[in-house]
């Protein structure tokens, strides 16, 4: 018998078979029910999910199994197992054949869950509208243009929350001036991760500021934010830039992430003309100016870090910062290219983020993951420099270890349910009897997505669908705010639009 799954749209399907039937033996009825509401019932249907592939035992909430299922890992290489998940986590991994070499059997190729490490949840509706943009004039014309609303902001989070977990990220970092929306949509989604909370006190430039608000009332907006920590969702703190934050609101930040065991998150160096702004405004570099201040330590992930210096980069790794590459993000404005090989050889901790829909414009961690190994192997003249296996640590390991979590990315007993089934049967996979799906993963990250994601061993994707959405509310609820936003802006010649 198949599994029949339905979440979202399902349970609008099954609410309507209830109005139709009424008493179950009304045939008639619902007879005449159905040719009433044809449309609104296929339309559910069509979201229903039948899949027996998985095999998946469910013998009560708490406890699932993935059956025949292949995983990687470099003591056993590709191995046929059973996993057993019970209240959220792997209890059993019964090994059935280990180097394997046949996969004709099976139907799913199984990996840890990935991090994707920083998102802007909130610029959904900036997409296409910012193009062949560098990033200080994204920025202003960002902040002068597009005014949202709560419901605007919940919404393009809801999709871009969506769309990352529907592209392998079982944890998501974000960050957001404005962030009651988005901590709102991931306990809705039932995602991992966390909330950045973003607070600027200052723009030194004089193009339009973000959201500015006055020092003295950060500490008990934080205090409030943060009592929406739950089990998944870290809050942390942070700002928008050197840009958006004086030498004292860097230092208080640095404070209150250490009172409330927190973490400070900030855009850094994501360009050259960052560099120039900081040397007029404070005598020296970024992060040069985060050392003398004496503020820089583990609680401190940093975002972009493109334009440094080896001095630089020694700062880092001697004060333990975790760096988060966004080579997608920063090709696009022209923001340049990271120095990664002298990170990663001065023990830099480092993982991978796709920034935002405005200057990205996808939210899938693999397509990052992709174009940072062609973008090294070109740069370098050497397809050594970010391997399968690198980047496979980026996404997982190492993501953990800026979040300061013990799990580790791995398929392993005692380790969180978070998972992500391949389809093997898809084109990119063949021919199977190669293996090195890995490859397949990275190497054809355009061309493939996870037919299933689990998050705590809870279902929240399957046969390519959010299990506990209605997609397609979604995606109307977006077109609308993105109709209202597109009338009222003027960031495009009359030609153009």
């Amino acid at each position: 018998m198949k599994k029949v799954e339905s979440g979202g749209c399902g349970a609008a399907f099954a609410d309507l078979l209830v109005e139709g039937f009424g008493d179950p033996y009304n045939l008639r009825g619902f007879v005449m029910f159905f040719e009433f509401k044809k449309e609104e019932i296929m339309s559910n249907l069509k979201d229903l999910k039948f899949d027996d592939r998985l095999n998946i035992g469910e013998m009560n909430n708490n406890l699932s199994i993935l059956k025949n299922v292949i995983i990687s890992n470099t003591k056993q290489g590709h191995s046929r197992v059973d996993i057993r998940i019970e209240n959220g986590k792997i209890r059993e991994l019964k090994i059935i054949e280990k180097n394997c070499s046949n996969f004709s059997a099976n139907d799913f190729f199984v990996t840890p869950g990935f991090i994707n490490a920083h998102l802007h949840p909130n610029q959904l509706l900036d997409r296409r509208l910012l193009d062949n943009l560098n990033t200080h004039s994204l920025l202003n014309r960002m902040h002068a243009n597009f005014k949202k609303t709560y419901e605007d902001r919940h919404v393009q989070a809801l999709f871009v929350l969506m769309d990352a977990i529907k592209s392998g990220a079982t944890t998501i970092c974000s960050v957001a001036s404005n962030p009651m929306p988005v901590i709102d949509a991931y306990k809705k989604i039932g995602v991992k991760g966390s909330v950045s909370c973003f607070f600027n006190d200052q723009w030194e430039t004089s193009d339009k500021a973000p959201k500015v608000v006055d020092m003295n009332s950060i500490e008990e907006s934080f205090a409030e934010l943060i009592t929406h920590k739950t089990e998944k969702l870290d809050i942390h703190i942070g700002t928008a830039s050197i840009r958006s934050a004086s030498n004292d609101l860097l230092v208080f930040l640095n404070t209150l992430a250490k009172k409330y065991n927190s973490k400070v998150w900030m855009h850094l160096s994501e360009c050259p003309e960052d560099i120039e702004v900081c040397k007029e405004k404070r005598g020296t570099t970024p992060i040069r100016l985060l050392e003398k201040l004496n503020v820089l330590n583990s609680f401190w992930s940093l975002i972009h870090t493109v334009a440094i210096d080896e001095e630089e980069i020694e700062i880092l790794a001697k004060n333990n910062v975790s760096i988060i590459h966004c080579p997608v993000s920063n090709a696009k404005t022209g923001a340049g290219i990271a120095p990664i090989d002298k990170l990663m050889k001065a023990g830099v901790n480092i993982t991978l983020g796709t920034d935002a829909c405005s200057n990205n414009n996808t939210n899938n961690i693999l397509n990052e993951a992709y174009f940072a190994s062609l973008l090294y192997s070109s740069k370098n003249r050497d397809p050594q420099t970010v391997t399968n296996d690198r980047l496979l640590k980026w996404l997982t390991v190492n993501g953990y270890k800026m979040l300061g979590k013990s799990q580790t990315g791995s398929i392993e007993e005692g380790q969180s349910a978070d998972l992500l089934l391949w389809e093997l049967k898809r084109g990119v996979f063949f021919p199977l009897c190669y293996g090195n799906f890995y490859s397949s993963l990275f190497y054809n990250a355009p061309d493939i997505k996870p037919h299933t994601v689990l998050v705590d061993g809870e279902t929240v994707v399957e046969n390519y669908k959010i299990t506990k959405l209605c997609e397609e509310e979604i995606k109307e609820s977006v077109n609308k705010s993105g109709k209202k936003i597109f009338q009222n802006i003027h960031i495009f010649e009359s030609s153009e639009i």
